[in-house]
């Protein structure tokens, strides 16, 4: 009966440590979600090759309800003219104001040399394939205030590149193409995550661990004595 119960205890300290371990609340906590529907693509490009520059910049808008340092952004997009995936050299991440429900003026910029983690999630309703995408950032957000977001690749016309389209939202995002603002009646998929509180050190988790396990010792002593 006393092995029995030691046996117990040892397994429950033990997954004990392990939801100590794995527990998500003291990482990174998404804070905004608007997920990918994988109905259609919004043209979002810096063009390297033919000359054509940002001919295309898609954004959406989202607000918080308090003030939070986003330090995550993560996105979905595809290529459509063609099947296969582009190079994508380089990403712009900004945050706008809003001006009368659009995109106003650049608050914060970010630049990243690489292809933002691409990892491939599925094709969409017509085809075309569709990838995730993360990088790390440092925007302070107001609470209860309308900010708008922009994801933009370096990479060579063709292929096109798109943002993801999303059923979450508000119904409305805006695409500048070639000059022109266009809108969308749809929302664009992407979430931002802000801090957690802090991950213990790995030595504070050792510790916290070995008193889980010598508690658990010192019970096994008290039923074997």
């Amino acid at each position: 009966m006393a092995h029995c119960l030691w046996h117990r205890l040892a397994l429950a300290s033990l997954a004990a440590l392990l939801v100590v371990v794995a527990c998500p609340a003291w990482g990174n906590q998404v804070v905004y979600s608007q997920p990918p529907d994988f109905q259609g693509l919004f043209a979002s490009q810096n063009d390297t090759a033919m000359g054509l520059g940002p001919f295309a910049i898609s954004y959406d808008n989202f607000s918080l309800a308090s003030a939070t340092t986003i330090n995550q952004v993560l996105w979905t997009g595809g290529y459509y003219n063609s099947q296969s995936p582009g190079a994508i050299t380089a990403w712009t991440v900004t945050f706008w104001s809003d001006n009368a429900g659009q995109p106003g003026s650049s608050l914060a910029a970010f630049t990243f040399m690489n292809n933002g983690g691409e990892t491939f999630l599925q094709n969409d309703a017509i085809g075309d394939p569709v990838y995730s995408y993360s990088e790390a950032v440092n925007f302070s957000a107001s609470g209860s205030t309308a900010y708008w977001l922009s994801v933009v690749p370096d990479i060579s016309f063709p292929p096109q590149w798109g943002w993801t389209s999303s059923s979450k939202g508000d119904g409305l995002s805006y695409t500048d193409l070639f000059g022109n603002r266009l809108p969308n009646t749809n929302d664009l998929a992407f979430s931002l995550s802000a801090p957690g509180p802090a991950v213990p050190e790995p030595g504070s988790l050792m510790l916290l661990g070995s008193g889980i396990v010598g508690v658990a010792g010192m019970l096994r002593r008290k039923f074997r004595a």
